[in-house]
């Protein structure tokens, strides 16, 4: 019994139906004479045992045949002609054992169309078995659409309903037997002739004004839209089931995909020592998943939380395991510890992202966002220094400008600590506002608000924000290391309201009828961003998205480290209009708005 596995049971299928092709090719020789049929038993046997031996050989069985494709059967074609070609060699030499050349051949054909068929049929029984009830309409009729179409249906998850496109060689057709409809602009038309529960927005050329159309027919309290990722596809060959993903506020926001120079960031990165602080938060991970695909030499993961830490390199491990990777655990604010795996390790390039975040967190807690920010930055910028790193880029934000808040002000000193420090380093600045789905976003909190039927709270209906999605931030941090300049700034397109950025979201979330409270503007926080001082020029770039700005401020490094000080020394105490006078020598700019308890 422990030969009849599936793959010997084929085996005897195949046997079978050679055998079946065998009788057929003997009948349509010589009809109903079965005196005359008799006389090439013999024959039919012989041909059975060359082809058994054959389709063994050319590797029928290693085939998982649920999920055969064209080459596969391919292949079966390959075993019926060698097998056939091998029969009449050995009846050429063979003197008293003969085969009708004709019975040959039609055992030849029959036989191949019968182990076809075989196939074919367990295919459409296996499909039907494990069928599920859901049912998937697909836009998009290209390759990614027809790839993703023939994954649902082999793998059983679904019935494929039907596509709609914009190519017009293909309107009308049919693909896997179900029919393409359009053009898209005729969607909302399309969308009441299918019974569908679930929409997938497979055709990669589509803008967010394109699938914030979609989204706009699709009724979503009933239906789920997913979406082929954009950043993930520039490194696949082929889209598959794994790859499909919830629609998301980054694909309706309103912005392009982002365009940049893969070689030219990969030369800069390939073979190098290259450290990323805050490597387990939004940016940071993301930074070093985009990192990984340019092959450093070393990559290494330095966090104070070690299950974000422990996410990130498991994550990193799976999707490149010739990747090396070093798990460091430390708090950037310790600098003899810095200063230990910076002489061990020796990176070459550092991506400082780690900081304080969260505004109304640090306006309770600003001793936390001057001694994390500033001082972790200063004891980075120090080291890189001291152990001759090639270049360091520090991750800033939108807030450092006339900041309102402690964790504004505290990375604006950080900004001015890198444009005053002279070495042989390359220091350069980022500084970019939201980006969406980022630790510690206000659309988390709407998010779950939504789900559980409350009011979406938000403090004031005029509060707007810059938003980009995480991938295309890093992106361009990523750009920005091979562009001239010291302080970068990221294009935003303009900014949002919060309120419209919240009712989007709960579109998305199949619940649009939402109640909004307006609880007031907290502690530090502003109407809108900015992302220039006045006196701070933008100039273009070889990017179109990326801005440089060229400004050395009149305070030295010392004056800002000594300072900064007394300012921590003063929160510790929790004297806060003495902090704030002290802040004010370093960012005339700085206006305290009170959000300290």
């Amino acid at each position: 019994m422990i030969f009849l596995n599936r793959k010997f049971l084929l085996f005897l299928v195949d046997i079978f139906s050679t055998f079946l092709a065998g009788i057929l090719s003997l009948f349509v020789r010589f009809g109903f004479n079965f005196r005359e049929m008799s006389k090439y038993d013999e024959s039919i046997y012989i041909y059975i045992l060359i082809s058994s031996i054959v389709y063994i050989f050319n590797g029928n069985y290693k085939i998982v045949w649920r999920y055969a494709n064209q080459k596969d059967f391919l292949k079966l074609f390959r075993s019926s002609i060698i097998s056939y070609f091998l029969v009449l060699t050995f009846f050429h030499f063979a003197n008293n054992i003969v085969l009708p050349r004709s019975v040959g051949f039609v055992m030849f054909l029959s036989s191949f169309t019968i182990l076809v068929g075989v196939r074919l049929f367990y295919q459409f029984i296996l499909e039907n078995r494990r069928n599920s009830e859901r049912r998937y309409l697909i836009i998009g009729s290209g390759d990614v659409a027809v790839s993703i179409a023939e994954e649902i249906i082999k793998s059983g998850l679904g019935d494929v309903v039907g596509f709609i496109g914009d190519d017009a060689s293909k309107i009308g057709r049919t693909i896997f037997g179900k029919k393409v409809l359009g053009p898209l602009i005729k969607l909302e038309d399309y969308l009441k002739l299918f019974d569908y529960d679930e929409v997938i927005i497979a055709q990669p050329n589509l803008n967010s004004k394109q699938i914030n159309d979609i989204i706009e027919k699709v009724n979503l309290k009933r239906t789920k839209v997913k979406v082929i990722p954009s950043f993930e596809e520039l490194f696949k060959e082929k889209i598959g089931i794994e790859d499909i993903r919830e629609i998301s506020l980054e694909d309706i926001i309103g912005r392009e995909p982002v365009k940049v120079s893969l070689n030219d960031i990969k030369e800069c990165i390939k073979d190098r020592v290259v450290l990323v602080t805050g490597a387990g938060g939004s940016i940071g991970s993301e930074i070093c998943r985009q990192i990984a695909f340019q092959k450093p030499k070393e990559l290494l993961l330095l966090g104070r939380g070690e299950n974000s830490i422990y996410e990130i390199n498991e994550e990193l491990n799976e999707k490149f395991p010739d990747l090396k990777v070093s798990r460091i655990i430390a708090d950037v604010e310790n600098y003899k510890w810095m200063e230990e795996i910076f002489k061990r390790y020796k990176p070459e390039i550092v991506f400082h992202t780690a900081a304080h975040k969260h505004v109304p967190l640090m306006e309770e807690n600003p001793y936390e966002a001057i001694r994390v920010n500033v001082f972790g930055t200063i004891n980075l910028v120090k080291l890189s220094c001291v152990f001759n790193v090639e270049k360091f880029v520090f991750i800033s934000t939108d807030k450092a400008v006339n900041p309102t808040s402690f964790m504004g002000l505290s990375k604006r000193i950080s900004e001015l600590y890198v444009l005053s420090k002279k070495c042989s380093t390359r220091f350069s600045i980022v500084r970019f506002g939201n980006v969406i789905g980022s630790r510690g976003s206000v659309l988390w909190k709407f998010k779950k608000q939504i789900e559980n039927g409350k009011p979406v709270t938000i403090t004031h209906p005029e509060m707007k924000r810059y938003f980009m999605s995480i991938p295309e931030a890093v992106s361009l941090v990523l750009q920005s290391i091979v562009l001239n300049g010291n302080l970068f700034v990221l294009d935003m397109g303009k900014q949002i309201s919060v309120e419209q950025i919240a009712g989007k979201l709960a579109k998305l979330l199949g619940k649009e009828d939402i109640d909004v409270v307006y609880t007031g503007i907290r502690g530090g926080e502003k109407l809108y961003e900015e992302l220039f001082y006045p006196y701070e020029i933008p100039k273009n770039t070889e990017h179109p998205k990326i801005y440089s700005v060229d400004f050395r401020p009149n305070i030295s490094e010392n004056e800002i480290e000594y300072i900064s000080k007394e300012i921590l020394e003063s929160l510790m105490h929790f004297n806060i209009e003495k902090a704030e006078m002290l802040a004010k020598k370093i960012v005339p700019e700085f206006k305290f708005r009170g959000g300290v308890k």
